[in-house]
């Protein structure tokens, strides 16, 4: 329509010229006709031939005009209509709209509306035998729930069913025969771990939860991985790398740590009872109110990290490594602390009743309003250690070393206690003890 109507007016352009040259040419033609007639002494025949002449130059002039206008406008409404044919093939081969009325006004397509497609083709590869379309089947995933939000934790609930169908928690036989093997992530399952570690949490549903339970993903790579809130529970996690990674809210219970590195990890409220985390480097981790009862922590690094208000009734703590640490109102009751290093570490109202502390190295430490009920001190290391306040009723105290250790105004602290343990002139009683004899 649009090549039409500019056809159209190029057309009323030259006709409305010629209308004007016509004009033109015909008024010389009168004025030389009444030029010659009013002529005298010239003969009818000479004033013929000097009208011929006058008249050919005349036309021969016109004429050259009007081609050359002809020409030009021409030229014009060729270069006009090529044009528009090709817009019309470059809209074709893009393909937009072949109405150009709605190509005046193109706006790209919304994304999500080929998401359906993307999403179903995506689905279908991830079932394929080949690791490679696989592989390739769970970035296509992750560009989708990029792409359209609404589709993100679907597609993050269907990866984690992905892992849970590949990878579950062997039985002890299978485990037997896989050890003889090669006892490396799959790639796939490394891949899918990889896009929900790291995906937008803030379109995350409120209240739901990746489900990642009963999995086996032995020797994975989840450095700074987002696993805030997710079911693990019986999950085998021998030798993951968990550096910097967020299980903060997580369910860990029954998993299987041994070995792992959390180094600055957060497990702020964590929930791993009967977990083990036997030789688990938590250097500078964040427990915080996590809990841990019945744990195995036998050997784990646990050096400066934050264990305020952690729960570790019945735990084991035999040999960790607690410098530095924040223990302060930590639930300790029950649990072996046998040989654990706790060197520096702020015990200040911590709950130690009944807990095995037999050899433990507490140096330093502040233990200001602990409550150490019947625990057994046999033969700790409390050199300069603060007990200020604390509650050592019916603690066994047998060969404790509390030299320059502040036992003033320590509760329920009898003579028999002190003169099983060991002490000197540095140490600080309370003000109804005396020193014992047999102290050097």
């Amino acid at each position: 329509m649009r090549t039409h109507h500019m056809s159209l007016i190029k057309t009323n352009e030259i006709t409305s010229l010629l209308l004007i040259i016509s004009v033109i040419f015909i008024l010389p033609l009168t004025l030389t006709y009444s030029l010659f007639s009013d002529i005298q002494g010239v003969s009818n025949q000479q004033k013929i031939e000097y009208a011929t002449q006058l008249l050919t130059i005349i036309a021969i002039i016109f004429g050259g005009l009007a081609v050359s206008i002809n020409a030009y406008f021409t030229s014009r409404l060729s270069l006009g209509v090529d044009q528009s044919v090709l817009t019309k093939h470059i809209n074709g081969v893009l393909g937009w709209d072949k109405n150009p009325a709605i190509n005046i006004n193109y706006k790209q397509p919304n994304i999500e509306e080929f998401a359906p497609e993307r999403f179903s083709k995506a689905i279908e590869q991830l079932g394929n035998e080949k690791i490679e379309t696989r592989f390739a089947a769970i970035y296509a995933l992750e560009r989708i729930a990029k792409d359209s939000p609404k589709d993100h934790w679907t597609i993050m609930e269907i990866l984690a069913a992905f892992i849970r169908e590949n990878a579950p928690v062997r039985s002890e036989d299978e485990d037997e025969v896989e050890s003889q093997e090669s006892s490396k992530l799959p790639t796939d399952i490394q891949t899918a771990l990889t896009v929900i570690g790291r995906r937008d949490s803030q379109n995350d549903p409120i209240n739901q939860k990746l489900d990642l339970r009963n999995t086996d993903l032995t020797g994975a790579d989840l450095m700074d991985a987002n696993l805030s809130k997710a079911i693990l529970i019986g999950a085998n996690l021998q030798w993951v790398n968990l550096i910097r990674a967020n299980l903060s809210e997580a369910d860990l219970s029954e998993v299987d740590l041994c070995g792992s590195i959390l180094y600055e990890a957060n497990l702020q409220k964590a929930i791993l009872p009967e977990a083990n985390l036997q030789g688990v480097i938590l250097r500078k981790a964040n427990l915080f109110k996590a809990i841990l009862y019945d744990a195995n922590l036998e050997g784990a690094t646990l050096y400066d990290a934050n264990l305020e208000g952690a729960i570790l009734y019945n735990a084991n703590l035999e040999g960790a490594i607690l410098c530095d640490a924040n223990l302060c109102g930590v639930n300790f009751e029950g649990s072996n602390l046998q040989e654990a290093n706790l060197i520096g570490s702020n015990l200040q109202k911590a709950k130690l009743i009944g807990a095995n502390l037999e050899n433990v190295l507490l140096s330093t430490a502040n233990l200001q309003e602990a409550n150490l009920q019947e625990a057994n001190l046999y033969e700790a290391k409390l050199q300069e250690a603060n007990l200020t306040g604390t509650n050592l009723l019916e603690a066994f105290l047998q060969k404790a070393n509390l030299s320059g250790a502040n036992l003033s105004q320590s509760e329920h602290l009898e003579l028999e206690q002190i003169e099983l343990a060991i002490g000197d002139r540095t140490t600080i009683l309370p003000e109804n003890l005396q020193v014992p004899k047999h102290w050097r």
